[in-house]
């Protein structure tokens, strides 16, 4: 009986022990995912939605709004709760109409209310624009007389007003350096004041070492690039032409100095005598193409090493990579016509 008296206790013990360790990873898991969705945006849409938000009004309404509003998610709605407890931030949450981005995240949402920034202007700049295509979409999200498209890219294009950013490099060019992110803007800022941001803010993020030649190949690959597989593939491939003197011939430099990302590629346009076109020059167009994000700089410092030289994207999006010209050919013919 005293046998199994022990026996049936140290069940009880392991029983017991196996649901605390249930419990745990219950508990670890649920931190974790709260961790992560506070910096993951609510949404990939930009669109601004206008919310006003009266004095006294609770915290559980505010969220509630702002769930209606698509501005979070259901999930959202409860750690954007938790995170205003467990941080106190409860009563700080400020009155005001704001227009407001469903992209932000909770963080980025609540600080923004937090902080009564219903004067600011919230503006995405997607990855891989040029410059003059930011200059156009900050003056359309602005529409403000402090703001100029044209005092924009002259001043990106100012050796003397470049000097002062403290990049970090030689460089008498802003392009590349105009880091896509997403910008609570004040309203009624200056020019010079926004691109200082956006160019602190890539001084910010790219926090290793790089060189002007780093630029200048991520941002191809920005533009050659679909996604994050197949970018540090095409950086391979991209780099590995450039070392060994090859033509680079990417279609995104033949597009550069035409200012039209969909321009056909025709012969006459391979044909055409200008710096940018890596069809007839060996080596790297003279400056950025784009503004690159952060993820195509990576690909540039860490590429997938592969014996291809050449790639294609289907009409689909997807790659096809080839380590001869014959078989090259083969997916051009296969998949692009």
């Amino acid at each position: 009986m005293r046998v199994e008296k022990r026996e049936s206790k140290t069940s009880g013990k392991r029983l017991f022990l196996f649901f605390l360790i249930l419990i745990g990873i219950g508990i670890a898991l649920v931190v974790t995912d709260y961790k992560r969705n506070l910096s993951v945006p609510n949404s990939s849409s930009d669109e601004k939605v206008r919310i006003e938000i009266t004095e006294g009004e609770s915290v559980t309404d505010i969220l509630q709004d702002l769930l209606e509003e698509d501005l979070i998610t259901q999930k959202n709605y409860y750690y954007a709760k938790a995170y205003l407890r467990l941080n106190d931030l409860g009563a700080s949450l400020q009155a005001g109409v704001y227009n407001l981005p469903k992209n932000l995240t909770i963080v980025e949402l609540l600080e923004t209310l937090q902080y009564g920034r219903n004067e600011e202007v919230w503006v995405t700049i997607p990855e891989g624009l040029r410059k003059d295509e930011i200059a156009t979409l900050v003056n359309t999200e602005l529409a403000s007389e402090n703001f100029s498209s044209e005092k924009f890219l002259a001043l990106t294009n100012d050796p003397t007003f470049i000097q002062t950013l403290e990049l970090g490099v030689e460089t008498d060019n802003l392009e590349g350096f105009l880091f896509p992110d997403k910008y609570a803007f004040p309203a009624g800022i200056e020019t010079e004041a926004v691109i200082a941001k956006l160019v602190e803010n890539f001084k910010t993020k790219v926090t290793r070492e790089y060189t002007y030649e780093d630029i200048i190949l991520a941002s191809i690959v920005e533009r050659e690039g679909y996604n994050a597989n197949d970018r540090p593939i095409i950086a391979g491939i991209i780099l590995k032409r450039f070392e060994e003197g090859w033509l680079l011939q990417t279609d995104a430099t033949l597009l550069y100095p035409l200012k039209d990302w969909k321009h056909p590629i025709t012969q006459e346009v391979k044909e055409d005598n200008n710096p940018y076109n890596t069809y007839k020059n060996i080596g790297l167009p003279p400056t950025p193409i784009c503004n690159p994000g952060l993820q195509s700089i990576e690909a540039v410092w860490n590429p997938t090493e592969t014996n291809y030289y050449y790639y294609i994207h289907d009409k689909d999006g997807n790659p096809h990579y080839a380590e001869t010209l014959d078989k090259h050919n083969e997916n051009v013919n296969q998949y692009l016509k």
